[in-house]
């Protein structure tokens, strides 16, 4: 945990004192962990995201609790159950855009990094779209987690209304910083 911190600080300011950084602090992360016998899905609105668009680097971090979801007791299911999010209150990104250019930002990219959720970080790979809009930075992507590789833990009374693999999909509107 230590690490992943310690990371985030590091990326952060490096992208803080970059020449060329895009920022949000209402990015949107929505998931969708859906069966046949339950719909589950549940968003956060405040997520917060950098860009260093002369390196490539993405930081993000949401609150866990942020997540809002169709009804309070899955809501109070979801933190207090599953991702205990008073042990883990936050998931984070770490990770590089390939080849990204803002001379031409426009088009997919394939991010790399490190996801961070329940304590236990994973490697994720997922293409990235870019898009101008007016002078901001419109990212847009989605992947796949799958619960037991963050070892959030699901009972048997309730497995199959669980997805076994959970849709994230990410949208941030960035905003060039100020220099």
């Amino acid at each position: 945990m230590l690490r992943v911190l310690c990371t985030l600080f590091l990326v952060t300011t490096t992208i803080v004192t970059a020449q060329n950084k895009y920022e949000t602090k209402n990015g949107i992360v929505s998931f969708n962990a859906s069966t046949p016998l339950e719909n589950i899905t549940a968003e956060n609105i405040r997520v917060k995201a950098l860009l260093n668009t002369d390196t490539g680097e993405f930081a993000a971090l949401l609150y866990v609790r942020q997540f809002v979801f169709p009804n309070a007791l899955m809501q109070e299911h979801f933190n207090e159950n599953y991702l205990e999010s008073d042990k883990f209150p936050k998931a984070t990104f770490l990770g590089k855009l390939s080849d990204f250019d803002l001379k031409k930002p426009e088009g997919k990219y394939i991010l790399k990094g490190s996801f961070m959720i329940h304590g236990v970080e994973q490697s994720v790979e997922t293409t990235v779209d870019i898009d101008t809009q007016d002078e901001h930075l419109k990212l847009s992507s989605s992947f796949i987690i799958k619960p037991e590789n963050h070892d959030i833990k699901v009972p048997k009374l309730v497995f199959k209304k669980i997805a076994q693999e959970v849709a994230v999909k990410v949208d941030c509107l960035l905003k060039e910083i100020e220099k």
